[in-house]
């Protein structure tokens, strides 16, 4: 199954999974009860969760990849 990426860096993308989470790069995106329209077909979407992003940079630099 294919679902669509809301906010973070992984805004827009599409990607296979399904549950209630997706990781994407050192990201993590929860599920919602949100359709989204792309490529031509209905997709579940995912929100971007930044609590549970894997540090990078360092300081207030801290984001996800």
């Amino acid at each position: 199954m294919d679902v669509l990426l809301r906010g973070g860096p992984g805004d827009g993308q599409v990607v296979s999974g399904g549950g209630q989470t997706v990781a994407w790069g050192a990201c993590l995106y929860e599920i919602t009860s949100e359709r989204g329209h792309r490529q031509g077909r209905d997709l579940g979407v995912y929100r971007h969760r930044p609590d549970y992003c894997e540090p990078y940079g360092r300081g207030a630099e801290d984001r996800c990849e």
